[in-house]
């Protein structure tokens, strides 16, 4: 098992990753903090459940994505017609690709989700399954979906 020094540390490795998966999902800064937070106090009292720490970061991630949905189910239950109007992901700077961003924000959450999964966070396929509770054929479906949802989004935009 994991003492707290060895927690610390894997969690500050994976703060950033935990962070761009939650505003992929939540999109407001609020509940983005409120859920990682959430997260690493679950994952803390839960520590010994944890059979393998090499796989620290994939069950970390599960937990973070059971917050954010819980979240998210709060949310429609408070507010079932207030759309937030915050961004999914930090906003890119001005030499970045803006259009690329912007198609990415207008994904749905399930095929944005395995795309930060996949592309930005780099877990497999077979680990996205695991963290959404899809078959891996699911993810692989979804991704490909993305990326021509997102091809034809971006059609004619210029990358240098």
């Amino acid at each position: 098992m994991m003492d707290k020094a060895e927690f610390t540390a894997a969690v500050l490795e994976a703060e950033p990753a935990l962070y761009r998966v939650a505003k992929a999902m939540l999109r407001s800064e609020q509940d983005c903090a409120d859920a990682a937070q959430q997260a690493i106090l679950r994952a803390w009292e839960q520590l010994d459940t944890l059979r393998r720490p090499k796989y620290f970061k994939t069950w970390l991630t599960r937990i973070l994505i059971n917050e954010c949905r819980a979240i998210l189910r709060l949310r429609q239950r408070l507010a079932p017609y207030k759309q937030e109007q915050a961004e999914c992901i930090p906003a890119p700077a001005a030499d970045d690709h803006s259009d690329l961003y912007e198609a990415l924000l207008s994904l749905d959450e399930k095929y944005r989700l395995p795309v930060v999964l996949f592309y930005l966070e780099g877990f497999k396929t077979r680990e996205i399954a695991g963290l959404l509770g899809v078959p891996e054929g699911t993810v692989k479906s979804r991704l490909r979906t993305a990326r021509e949802l997102l091809r034809k989004d971006l059609e004619g935009a210029c990358f240098a």
